[in-house]
């Protein structure tokens, strides 16, 4: 229509504007001027009017355009957005989010969105939203709807809008799908703060526990107790049986401290073999004690694990608070401290932190710390004491001990840094440089003029399982050139408790090279016949302890006289250990005991000492004959 108009107008426009013209070109007629006139205006006109219209036009095109865009925006969008009336129903959302697909809005229903939410969002968010909206303010948070076979998480932006009153107009909400952001994040923490193996919070969940257990009014009134589990022996296990054994260990102690604590305590996995219990203000020492002896008597139960029976033990130290500390890293450390007292009174025990304990713990680290480079800085000295034939009384061979000169720490005695070396590893690379050192030494004797003597080297678990003992043995005899006749390995009782395919196997390559195996420190662990039928030993040796008092104690002589037959009857040498005097050699003498060694003869001496030693004994041996 309006096309039509403007052609028509335009014609007429046309049509009087010619007729004018004409018109002025004859003599004057002021009705034709005023024609002209009236022709002009309508033209005028009609091209306003269609301009108008176009401008329409344009503005609704423009109108369509931007609705389409805005609804494409909406229904697309990568948030979900809703429109709420001021009573909080909704007017709008962009449904083909999946985001709000537990949104279950019921346009005819008279429940605000809030409600309809309650089976989804917990009442304290809903509370939260309600109280922003009542005070006119932008809320800003994460929305938990819970799904049936998961939760889904929307990082939600709720915004009041208000009218030229500053009432509530609308509500607009804007949320962003976080449900796998969110689980990454979960992924994250877990890693972050669990043991994997165990499920356990980890040694950084636990001091962050302990902090807050810290930080809480009443445990400041009152107090808590910590304690701090080891499991004894796992090193050695590891060694022996493998680490899928130990996870497994691992895995089934937490499951039986977890039996052993309420669900409100803190039990935390620290790593490898250590957990931590934090107990609340509700339990006083007695608890605490009562809880350390029952976690005690669960690691000793028997764990069955890949057709092995393994026997553990713990040990236990506990600390309080706020009376040993009152910082977590603090507590941390007083309860590990009372641990290793527990520790190094034999373990299978638990013991209180006591002042001073700490100190011990630093020690023990200072040492491992000083072991590491004790070969590197010529630190370590072999000593030797003699072996003496019963029956000729002539000096057969010799058993090598290590001693440690190291003046910071005060010269350490063995008993105290073997256990550091074997609990850290580092007895592994210590025993292969005593093995290599000692064998050199004995081939330097002959050389010397000194008899062929037999040595006897001690070796650890670790070092027979993890170090490589077959290939080690065989370089420290190429290299020093000694007889493996006369190499004597001396093995404690520790080592054949969980018996593996890997010990015989490696007991067989070590008789073929024609090495001899000594059974150490026999009776006083765990004592079995069966080691002894089972395995290729040449030497029994009786442990000074049963000879220390053979010659005041009846009992001791008949244990004694026993171990010396039983060693026989299996064809195997017997050494006495720890002979003191004359009294005591008579007694082994006379129960056939095969050899001896001790401070009757001699305390173990550095090379140079031994020699020298070993020359006036003989001499003295030559002289009693002539």
């Amino acid at each position: 229509m309006a096309y039509l108009v403007l052609a028509i107008a335009f014609i007429v426009s046309t049509a009087l504007s010619a007729v004018a013209y004409f018109v002025l070109m004859t003599p004057y007629d002021p009705a034709l001027i005023m024609l002209a006139t009236l022709a002009g205006c309508i033209s005028l006109t009609a091209l306003g009017f269609s301009g108008v219209l176009e401008r329409e036009r344009q503005l609704k095109r423009n109108l369509q355009l931007n609705n389409e865009q805005q609804r494409l925006l909406l229904e697309h969008s990568s948030s979900a957005l809703l429109l709420l009336d001021d009573q909080l129903n909704v007017e709008f959302l962009n449904t083909h989010h999946t985001s709000l697909r537990n949104i279950k809005a019921d346009y005819s229903d008279d429940h605000s969105l809030i409600d309809i939410w309650q089976d989804h969002i917990s009442e304290e968010t809903r509370q939260h939203v309600r109280q922003a909206i009542a005070e006119k303010r932008e809320w800003r948070g994460e929305l938990c709807f819970r799904g049936s076979t998961k939760n889904e998480y929307l990082a939600t932006t709720i915004t009041p809008i208000l009218n030229e009153r500053g009432d509530l107009s609308r509500v607009a909400i804007s949320a962003d799908d976080i449900t796998e952001h969110r689980a990454t994040a979960n992924r994250l923490f877990i890693r972050e703060h669990y043991n994997i193996l165990t499920g356990l919070p980890n040694r950084q969940f636990a001091l962050r526990s302990l902090q807050s257990a810290i930080n809480d009014i009443e445990n400041a009134k009152h107090g808590f107790i910590l304690l701090h589990i080891d499991l004894d022996k796992i090193r050695y296990i590891n060694d022996s049986l493998g680490h899928q054994v130990v996870d497994s260990i691992f895995i089934e102690t937490a499951e039986r401290l977890q039996r052993s604590v309420r669900d409100d305590q803190v039990l935390a996995h620290l790593g490898a073999d250590e957990f931590l219990i934090i107990l609340d203000t509700e339990n006083c020492i007695d608890e605490g004690e009562i809880l350390a002896e029952t976690i005690l008597d669960r690691c000793r139960q028997a764990f069955y694990i890949s057709h092995h029976e393994v026997i553990i033990s713990a040990s236990v130290g506990l600390c309080r608070f706020p009376a040993d500390g009152g910082d977590s890293t603090l507590l941390m450390r007083r309860a590990e401290a009372a641990m290793f007292n527990a520790k190094e009174k034999g373990g299978d025990r638990f013991s209180f932190y006591e002042e001073g304990m700490s100190s011990k713990t630093e020690l023990r680290l200072e040492m491992e710390n000083q072991l590491r480079h004790a070969i590197a800085r010529d630190e370590f000295k072999l000593h030797y004491q003699p072996v003496i034939h019963l029956e000729s009384n002539t000096l057969r061979g010799v058993e090598v001990l290590l001693r440690w000169e190291n003046a910071e720490l005060n010269n350490p005695a063995p008993d105290q840094f073997i256990a550091v070396a074997e609990n850290s590893g580092l007895i592994v690379d210590i025993g292969k440089w005593v093995l290599e050192q000692a064998c050199k030494q004995v081939v330097a004797w002959s050389k010397a003029g000194l008899k062929p003597l037999s040595l006897a080297v001690n070796i650890s678990a670790k070092q027979f399982i993890s170090g490589d003992l077959l290939e080690n043995v065989s370089y420290a005899l190429s290299q020093s050139g000694l007889a493996a006749s006369q190499l004597e390995l001396e093995i404690t009782e520790s080592l054949l408790i969980n018996d593996t395919p890997e010990i015989p196997d490696t007991f067989s390559q070590l008789k073929k090279l024609g090495v001899n195996l000594s059974l150490d420190d026999f009776g006083t662990g765990y004592a079995s016949l069966s080691y002894l039928k089972r395995y290729p030993f040449d030497t029994l040796k009786i442990d000074r302890s049963f000879v220390h008092d053979i010659d005041s104690c009846e009992e001791s002589v008949t244990l004694t006289n026993a171990i010396i037959a039983m060693g026989h009857s299996f064809n195997m040498t017997v050494i006495a250990e720890g002979v003191e005097n004359l009294k005591q050699r008579r007694i082994l003498r006379e129960r056939h005991c095969d050899m001896v060694q001790g401070f009757l003869y001699s305390p173990p001496l550095p090379a140079d000492q031994f020699i020298a030693w070993a020359k006036r004994y003989a001499e003295m041996q030559i002289s009693q004959h002539v």
